[in-house]
């Protein structure tokens, strides 16, 4: 596991300064402990800072094949590399080191930029190929590696796993690009290929971009997608026991390390699961680790304590109270950018927790996209069901319900339940769903900024029915898990989740994004994985026999932190801070004045729950604050 960093010329031959790309990988020290390398040459240069994993003697980065002719830097773990050297050496590649990365060199030889096609795994990397004069960067198929790029106007090419990395070239565009400034109130995250800068770009998940000296332009192409059709045909049965063939292949490739390892265990079914087929594969118990907290409809620690007994781990919790601010304003800074998925703190405590044992740790990240976790998926089944009933009839009586219906004040309510449950009903399809994952609505963000966001920005709804057009399934709820898996998935969660655990120098794998268990489930037929009567039917069933019944048969609750009470209570004055006297840090008048201050009047005096909205704001603060105020 690395951070990496790089600068390629397209326009002319000039080698980059040596010393800018080692303050390139110094802003990635904390991805990268054990060893930093710089390699240059006529017009391009690599840099990368490693966590030793496997190969720990032996893998200097950037590395090259057997005659210098072709570099890699990278970040990752290749699960298959083992099959994927023994195959190459048979075809007369001589390998130096015993590490994943020297793989892709001799693999690069033979396949060129489709080498991607062969790699199971998560990563991001840079090729240089002296040869053809040609850099190739590459990101997995789920995006689970993060690489971010830009191409100034002199024609650099320069790239890093992280945005503060590639603030260190001087030539990073530094202005705020507005479509995404929209689209990070509309989620809390700014979904690739944009980046919080006009002109620098997130490389999407499955894709491959390459570009040559002379060439001018890079190509940008993607590899892989979800396959949702046609359909598997199979019975449940028999896709059950697939399902727990391939998920425990998946997690046996996982387990490879010269590190200790561990896991996270939440008491939920993903984890369990994951930490049960893990402990089925190890001689010794696994180190399990749990935070938790004092608000008991967010404390998952009896659950998590139950597995561990059940499953015998060693068992670690700690209950955390996340309102740092200093470790808030450190993840913001981190990101990059502004991101306001709050669960982002208990993760980065959980990650800096399970680092005081563990260098890597197994996950369950993933399994409510690919096995139909979330309550939305129920409610647009019944949505579907629902279509038949005229819109404007639907309308109105969910407009009459939610007149009747208590105000919302507090997540993880009956009433905020119900509420969302209403609305989507009375709601078109793409409406409705967004009711379950946005934040500010363009009426919203029509009162939020102080200036209008112009036609040129398209609001998030118009953008998901380009990817709902570019996507495979049909039925119309796989349609949104579809949408989840390569938009929420990659945009919010995998990409909180490699920030917070990174920034302890942690980690973390993911067993339910194998692409080759994605390309099995996501085949099957909706009804197997999610109704309206159960969600993860698919899953308890391939696992049944490994869990709890405790465990087997809960629901979902999600990692999260009760945002509703400490805005309210012990971040109040932070919440009084921001909005009465914004005009201490909104120094570009970014927002408007009365609005920030009704969010936070009806939020406090509790007749509104404006958690989610004021969050956005203020992690959008310390980002103004933080790291664009400083850039000018």
């Amino acid at each position: 596991m690395c951070g990496i960093a790089g600068l390629f010329e397209t326009r002319q031959a000039r080698s980059p300064d040596p010393a800018l790309l080692s303050a390139m990988a110094a802003a990635l020290a904390h991805r990268g402990p054990d060893d930093e390398g710089i390699q240059t040459g006529s017009h391009w240069g690599l840099a990368a800072r490693r966590l030793s994993i496997i190969g720990l003697e032996s893998g200097h980065q950037p590395l090259s094949n057997e005659d210098g002719t072709i570099w890699v830097a990278f970040n990752g773990e290749i699960y298959n590399h083992r099959e994927l050297r023994a195959e190459l050496q048979t075809r007369g590649h001589i390998f130096s080191t015993s590490t994943d990365t020297e793989v892709l060199v001799h693999l690069y030889e033979e396949s060129g930029d489709q080498l991607v096609d062969d790699l199971c795994g998560m990563f991001a990397f840079a090729i240089v190929d002296t040869r053809t004069r040609t850099l190739m960067l590459a990101r997995d198929r789920l995006g689970q590696k993060p690489l971010n790029y830009c191409i100034t106007r002199a024609g650099t090419l320069a790239f890093a796993s992280e945005l503060a990395s590639l603030r260190r070239f001087p030539g990073t565009p530094r202005q705020i690009d507005r479509q995404a400034c929209a689209d990070y109130f509309s989620l809390g995250y700014i979904p690739a290929p944009r980046t919080i800068f006009a002109g620098v770009n997130k490389l999407p998940p499955a894709s491959v971009l390459t570009v040559a000296l002379g060439a001018g332009s890079a190509r940008l192409r993607r590899y892989w997608h979800p396959q949702c059709e046609p359909k598997e045909r199979i019975s449940f049965r028999d896709a059950a026991a697939r399902t727990r063939e391939l998920l425990d292949a998946a997690v046996q490739k996982r387990l490879e390390a010269e590190v200790p390892l561990g896991a996270f265990l939440s008491g939920g079914l993903d984890s369990t699961a994951i930490t049960a087929l893990m402990q089925a594969h190890l001689p010794n118990p696994v180190h399990t680790f749990t935070i938790g907290f004092a608000e008991p409809r967010y404390d998952e620690r009896a659950y998590a304590q139950t597995a561990a007994q059940h499953l015998g781990t060693l068992h670690a919790t700690q209950e955390a109270e996340p309102r740092d601010i200093a470790l808030l304003r450190r993840l913001v800074r981190h990101c990059g950018e502004p991101f306001s998925d709050s669960s982002i703190l208990p993760t980065a405590l959980l990650s800096q927790f399970a680092r005081s044992g563990v260098t890597v740790a197994l996950s369950g990240d993933g399994g409510d996209e690919l096995f139909g976790g979330y309550q939305r998926y129920q409610v647009m089944a019944l949505h579907r069901l629902l279509r038949g009933v005229p819109p404007a009839l639907r309308r109105t009586l969910s407009d009459a319900a939610l007149a009747l219906l208590p105000q919302a004040r507090a997540q993880r309510t009956t009433a905020t339940t119900l509420r969302r449950l209403v609305t989507a009903l009375g709601a078109p399809p793409l409406e409705a769903y967004m009711g379950f994952q946005g934040i500010f609505s363009r009426e919203w963000r029509a009162e939020l900024m102080a200036a209008p966001e112009g036609p040129e920005v398209i609001d998030r709804l118009e953008a998901w029915k380009t990817l709902l057009q570019a996507g495979t399934a049909i039925e119309g709820v796989e349609r949104f898990m579809e949408l989840d898996l390569v938009e929420y998935l990659p945009g919010d969660l995998l990409c909180k989740v490699d920030i917070a655990s990174m920034m302890f120098s942690l980690e973390v794998r993911s067993p339910f994004m194998d692409h080759e268990l994605i390309d099995f489930v996501t085949r099957l037929p909706r009804h197997y994985r999610v109704g309206l009567r159960q969600r993860k039917r698919l899953l308890r069933a391939a696992v049944a026999d490994l869990l709890p019944p405790e465990i087997s048969q809960r629901g979902k609750r999600g990692f999260g932190v009760p945002l509703s009470a400490w805005l309210r209570g012990e971040l109040a004055g932070l919440v009084r801070e921001t909005v009465l006297w914004q005009k201490d840090w909104d120094l570009d008048g970014l927002f408007n004045n009365a609005t920030l201050r009704r969010l936070a009047e009806e939020h406090l005096n509790g007749t509104q729950d404006h958690s989610f909205r004021l969050w956005s704001v203020l992690c959008f603060r310390f980002w103004l604050e933080d790291v664009y105020r400083p850039l000018r």
